[in-house]
């Protein structure tokens, strides 16, 4: 009996580039085989390049042009998963026989002429990388994990963002939405919510940055003057003969931060969805001519090629269909 033969690292390294060597040989036989057949049969994968050419600068003209529209919302109150169900409203009709314009139309009190081009209403993840409550990057891939401890899901931030042909409708799309959004009871009550604790919020930490001030304050304006001068500055204070004092400046400097951040939060918390800014438009369209050239011409050439190879074997394929 033959004995089986390990196979070490090198023999694995071999058989993997011989495996990859094999494949790119077969590619380039194939595109051989092809450009032969393109050759032989020119005129049928002409007329297919013509026809599949044709459809996409008809699909790509300018009065069709599609464009992104997003933008990132700031969530007082209301959840991500509360937002999402709120936005998927409009994008699924909650009737079979309506369909999802005719449901913008109702729920965005829209005419239709303003929605009848609208499409792909969804919502992305905003990530927050360095953990300072800053965007860095919105997930438009959907990659990012709610488990994820390093690339983290903002909790109050969430892009909003739709297809459109009509672009110059994004202001009144975006009114719309808004009051839709801020109009509903259950995310009115998240937003009052929020706003009532980061009101407290808010007057705790400014108490708390006054009490610190008066402490440092009173060592300057209550002391006598003898006891000052026989002081020395430390890092964090003034040092009295073996006692030492602290000023506090880097909790002064850390409850003004905090106080600052709130503040600026409550700067925005004036409804339940605030935008950071308009919506914006993609400069780029989705449909955009010179990409979608270049995929048709590719399409084009491969199903021109699959049809003149149907060509050439007709009378094979009719005889094996006759049997």
């Amino acid at each position: 009996m033959k004995e089986e033969r390990e196979m070490n690292f090198f023999d694995l390294c071999r058989v993997c580039f011989n495996g990859i060597g094999r494949g790119i040989t077969a590619c380039i036989q194939f595109a051989g085989t092809l450009i032969r057949l393109t050759y032989r049969q020119w005129w049928v994968v002409l007329i297919v390049l013509v026809l599949v050419l044709t459809c996409v600068n008809i699909y790509t003209r300018k009065d069709n042009r599609i464009y992104k529209i997003d933008a990132v919302a700031i969530l007082n109150g209301p959840t991500t998963e509360l937002t999402q169900e709120k936005i998927k409203r409009l994008s699924f009709p909650v009737h079979p026989k309506i369909n999802a314009q005719q449901n913008l139309v109702e729920l965005l009190g829209l005419p239709w002429e303003d929605v009848e081009h609208i499409s792909h209403l969804q919502t992305f993840h905003v990530i927050d990388c360095l953990h300072d409550s800053v965007a860095d990057y919105i997930d438009y891939d959907r990659k990012s994990s709610p488990l994820d401890t390093v690339c983290v899901q903002m909790p109050n931030r969430l892009c909003i963002q739709y297809r459109t042909t009509t672009p110059q409708n994004a202001a009144l799309i975006e009114e719309a939405l808004l009051n839709y959004l801020n109009s509903d009871e259950a995310m009115q009550a998240a937003f009052q919510t929020k706003k009532l604790i980061l009101g407290r919020e808010v007057e705790f930490a400014k108490k708390q940055v006054e009490k610190l001030d008066s402490l440092t304050s009173a060592f300057y304006f209550e002391q006598g003057t003898g006891m000052q001068a026989q002081g020395a500055r430390s890092k964090e204070g003034i040092v009295l003969g073996r006692r030492e004092i602290k000023l506090f400046p880097g909790e002064i400097h850390g409850e003004f931060r905090r106080y600052q951040k709130l503040a600026y939060l409550q700067a925005f918390c004036t409804a339940p969805v605030v935008l950071e800014d308009h919506f914006a438009v993609h400069p780029a369209p989705v449909n955009g001519r010179t990409k979608w050239n270049v995929i048709g011409l590719v399409i084009g050439w491969l199903l021109g090629c699959l049809i003149a190879a149907l060509v050439e074997n007709r009378k094979a394929i009719l005889s094996w269909l006759k049997k």
